[in-house]
């Protein structure tokens, strides 16, 4: 076979395994809203899992009130009813992988299970030869755990890891609030009850048509292309019939002839379409059968695929496993906000004290939930309404333990029968055009991972402010990192970043410099290294970048993000800069980066 062919069919192959994961991931996202009954909701997810991955086995464990074993509430197959009949459990802390996986929080992998030295040889399920226990949690405290087998050794990818962990954590979240459901149920809340199965039917109908709509035109386009690139085929094929042989003999006009052959022989009636074709004018030919019109389609495929693959994004990627680090929370929303596609008509205006303390959560996702705020807050504002706004506060909470922001516009607001539906997956207030109503669902995941919180409050006709809650950070540090020496370049704006870097720098024995209001300075090349944050607040830091190329001293310039992408990594390094890295909030850390890439520079 052609490498190239071989190539394409391993991309497809990968492709394929994509979209059964996000198949499988979704349909879990939507049994989450759909289903409110553990008894429901388990043994589904299991099946799911099974079907979707090809697995031996999948079971379902919770742990008992004493907190002293975790007991299988769903199986798969047989000996999944086996063991829920003998009331199969296996002690946290205990010689299993569920055991480990629910005292410790954490996932356990076995690629081959006679390695395993914690694993317990279940009799009913002798053929598995590697498994997986992820933990179940909410907020650090582990409920359960969701174990996978295979018949295979090493049967796990990385994919199946990321989207199963993704689901493990789904499956907590509806866990928890099918509990905090039957608490309701329990009170004989019953209107909590019926606002809850009102928005559990809002959501769905809203998923069912959100997916109906962006999948509808693959199919129709799918069936043009076929039949123009077809015809396309037999067209040409018929055209070089009278040809000279040495034109007959080329190897392309062969292939083209043999292809034709077999399209007329299962489907015949492409020779009368010919036939009709033929006896068209140029440009009447030209609007049926065209290039452009093939091109058209595939760009409405490509589009879909790109809205398909936003969705995996905003369904997987706030349930990925987070890297919590000490954090400046207010640099990564000022960072957002500096990243964020601004709209000219909308004043944004930030009020986020320098002071702030430090919190414990990943970068990353929380540029995310601030991203989604920004964009709701300014979907929320229609065009040419006058003096649209966005506020953005941050504050320290009353009592000192949380860092509290509020994202706050003028917009429409938000009407009271919609204010307890904002938070469920593929619900959203702004009708189904080009909106798939995960934003604020994947923004109270995040921050129920790190023990945060959102809430919204909101008068109809006037605004809406979003308020996140995010637990201070105790962090006393120790440095233990050597003083440095060398001549130290900081552009950057004027914020709590700076002042951090330049003071800790400073302080353990560098030359500090910092660039003017412009972000420029002078004599680039008398610096050792020069950090530039890739995301500033009043330009495009690429731009900044220029003179210091112009100036010869590009490869010694660092960027840092509390938001690095590998698109802007690459892009980066291409132009030729030494790094781009995430933003270090510890001076353990800014300390390190720095001295590693004097060294680095130095030694190029």
């Amino acid at each position: 076979m052609d490498p190239a062919q071989t190539e394409a069919n391993i991309t497809l192959e990968k492709a394929l395994r994509r979209a059964n994961l996000l198949a499988a991931a979704a349909e879990v996202g939507q049994n989450i809203t759909r289903i409110m009954d553990i008894e429901d909701l388990l043994p589904k997810t299991v099946d799911i899992i099974c079907d979707a991955y090809n697995f031996y086995y999948a079971g379902v464990f919770l742990v008992d009130e004493a907190r002293e074993f975790a007991v299988l509430r769903a199986g798969r197959g047989e000996p999944g009813r086996i063991m829920i009949e003998n009331n199969h459990k296996l002690a946290v802390g205990g010689n299993s992988m569920i055991g480990a996986s629910t005292a410790l929080n954490e996932a356990r992998i076995s690629l081959d299970v006679d390695t395993e030295k914690v694993w317990y040889p279940n009799p009913v399920l002798p053929e598995t030869r590697s498994e997986m226990a992820l933990p179940l949690a909410i907020a650090g405290k582990v409920i359960g755990a969701l174990t996978v087998q295979s018949t295979q050794e090493a049967a796990f990818s990385d994919e199946d890891i990321v989207s199963l962990q993704a689901m493990a954590n789904q499956l907590a979240i509806a866990i928890n609030n099918a509990n905090q459901r039957r608490l309701l149920d329990e009170a004989n809340s019953e209107l909590v009850r019926t606002k809850t199965f009102e928005a559990i039917a809002t959501a769905t109908g809203d998923a069912i048509h959100w997916i109906g709509n962006k999948s509808e035109p693959i199919g129709s386009s799918v069936a043009r292309i076929r039949s123009d690139v077809q015809t396309l085929v037999c067209s040409i094929a018929d055209a070089l019939a009278d040809a000279p042989e040495e034109i007959k003999n080329r190897p392309i006009v062969q292939l083209i002839s043999k292809e034709s052959t077999a399209l007329k022989e299962s489907n015949p009636d492409i020779i009368n379409v010919i036939r009709r074709m033929n006896k068209l004018k140029p440009e009447k030919l030209a609007k049926m059968l065209s290039m452009s019109s093939i091109m058209e389609d595939l760009g409405i495929i490509a589009d879909a695929a790109v809205l398909i693959l936003k969705i995996k994004e905003d369904l997987i990627g706030p349930a990925r496993e987070q890297a919590p680090r000490p954090t400046m929370p207010g640099d990564v929303v000022q960072d957002a906000i500096s990243n964020f596609d601004k709209r000219a008509d909308i004043e944004i205006t930030m009020d986020i004290p320098l002071e702030l303390p430090m919190v414990l959560a990943d970068p990353l996702q929380m540029n995310r939930v601030f991203t989604n705020l920004l964009r709701n807050a300014y979907e929320a504002m229609e065009e040419g309404q006058p003096h649209p706004q966005v506020k953005v506060n941050a504050y320290l909470s009353d009592n000192g333990k949380s860092v509290m922001f509020d994202v706050t516009d003028n917009g429409c607001g938000i009407a009271p029968d919609r204010l307890d539906k904002l938070w469920i997956s593929f619900h959203t207030t702004k009708g189904l055009k080009g909106h798939a109503g995960l934003g604020l669902s994947a923004c109270r995941l995040i921050l129920d991972q790190i023990g945060g919180e959102i809430s919204v409050t909101s008068q109809e006709g006037q605004g809406a402010t979003f308020t996140v809650t995010l637990p201070v950070y105790e962090f006393n540090e120790t440095v233990n990192v050597e003083p440095g020496t060398g001549k130290v370049l900081l552009i950057d704006d004027d914020d709590a970043w700076l002042q951090f870097t330049a003071d800790v720098l400073q302080t353990n024995g560098y030359t500090i410099t910092i660039c003017d209001e412009n972000y420029c300075a002078d004599n680039y090349q008398s610096y050792d290294v020069i950090l530039i944050d890739d995301l500033l607040m009043n330009a495009d830091s690429f731009e900044s970048m220029q003179p210091i190329k112009a100036a010869g001293a590009i490869e010694k310039t660092v960027a840092v993000s509390s938001n690095p992408r590998v698109e802007r990594t690459k892009d980066r390094k291409l132009f030729g800069i030494h790094n781009l890295i995430p933003k270090p909030y510890t001076q353990t850390g800014l300390l390190n980066e720095v001295k590693n890439a004097i060294d680095l520079i130095n030694q190029s």
